[in-house]
């Protein structure tokens, strides 16, 4: 699957050139280098599906990366391919105020690099920082780090919540931050698009290739922290519209508007810890009259018990469709337990069973158990 972010090393390495070409040359240049991975298997071990043929997959089959197009199916064995993935992120230090992040990502699932992060960070202030180039949409909890399996608790983040056809933008943001009394904020508003070529979460339910763009992406989340507990609202509009290929190089006129709040709510206490999640999708298609809802939610909890920690989770998706002639609603619950061992402070093991159950009002995925065992590593 082809994506417009993909990337070759050569471009990265311009991109910084270009950058430094323009910093004083008096300035002291300093370089950090990190990277993450995760190696995981995962099958479906069980479950039952009213029609066996879901677009061109072998179902009971569960979707893991509605991003990225991973999906489990019932006629594989364990299975690699869908969540394998490895990134490797280069900071540049210009000045003290001046820097450059990129980050690039390998995935096994479609074999090609793909660049996630490329922008430059400038401090205005000692609390107010502006940003530009290419960033993760700043949609859920977990969004900036959610390639980085070691830095939570599932061995994936619930797809009931994480996934549409857009993960990342290109635009700017405005991010400040301010501590009073004994709470500390950092609040972020940001704009931009994002055009993703053969869009791998409309291959999930068209064999047609598709083209995806979110246009107008307007945006502004909010994090609250004090002590145990953890805050953030998130608010975000923007324009949608697909064009399938080859048959035609144009987007759909009018677009769909979008808009999406969240909500998360996390207390963590030493041992015991719980994570909740909320968010509501609103597409309104002005050419149809159509108007879907999709109100997610999620609620775990976990206890740390030396290097190990189990955790188990709820989360559901539930469309709703004012005209069900044109938009059958998908819906479906998932739970899920993990069992995660820290191996050192670099290395994890999880191993994760999940529960779906279907209920969507046309023929989806249908139910499944799924088992996957991940180990997630950064350097």
């Amino acid at each position: 699957m082809k994506r417009s972010s993909k990337i070759s090393l050569v471009r990265i390495g311009v991109t910084v050139f270009s950058v430094a070409v323009v910093t004083p040359l008096q300035a002291e240049i300093s370089y950090q280098f990190n990277g993450f991975g995760t190696v995981a298997v995962g099958k479906v071990l069980s479950g039952d599906v009213a029609d066996p043929d879901f677009v061109s997959y072998k179902c009971p089959c569960f979707i893991t990366d509605y991003n990225n197009g991973g999906i489990y199916q019932s006629n594989d064995g364990w299975s690699i391919q869908e969540e394998s993935r490895i990134g490797a992120q280069l900071n540049v230090n210009f000045t003290d105020r001046l820097s450059l992040v990129t980050q690039v990502m390998a995935r096994a699932v479609d074999s090609e690099l793909s660049l996630e992060w490329a922008y430059l960070s400038y401090d205005l202030t000692d609390k107010l920082t502006l940003q530009a180039g290419r960033k993760r949409i700043p949609l859920y909890f977990y969004s900036e780090f959610q390639d980085v399996g070691f830095a939570y608790i599932w061995l994936r983040p619930p797809q009931t919540l994480y996934g549409w056809e857009a993960s990342n933008y290109n635009g700017a943001n405005l991010r400040y931050t301010e501590n009073f009394s004994d709470w500390s904020m950092t609040a972020n508003i940001y704009a931009g698009s994002e055009t993703v070529d053969d869009a791998p979460y409309n291959s999930l339910y068209d064999s047609v290739p598709q083209d995806s763009r979110w246009d107008k992406i307007r945006g502004v989340d909010i994090e609250l922290n004090r002590d145990w507990f953890t805050a953030r609202l998130i608010y975000m509009t923007s324009e949608n519209s697909t064009t399938e290929r080859p048959d035609s190089d144009a987007f759909y006129s009018p677009p769909t508007d979008q808009t999406v709040l969240g909500l998360s709510l996390n207390a963590d206490f030493g041992d015991w810890f719980v994570l909740s999640e909320m968010n509501l999708n609103k597409r309104e298609d002005k050419a149809d009259g159509l108007t879907i809802r999709s109100p997610a939610s999620m609620v775990g909890a976990g206890y740390r018990y030396g290097k190990w920690t189990p955790f188990v989770s709820w989360s559901r998706f539930w469309d709703k469709s004012n005209n069900l002639e044109l938009y059958e609603p998908e819906r479906f619950t998932d739970t899920s337990f993990t069992l995660r061992y820290d191996i050192n402070n670099n290395s994890s093991i999880k191993a994760q069973i999940n529960r779906l159950q279907d209920k969507s009002l046309y023929n989806f995925v249908g139910n499944s158990t799924v088992a996957a065992i991940s180990y997630d590593f950064i350097f």
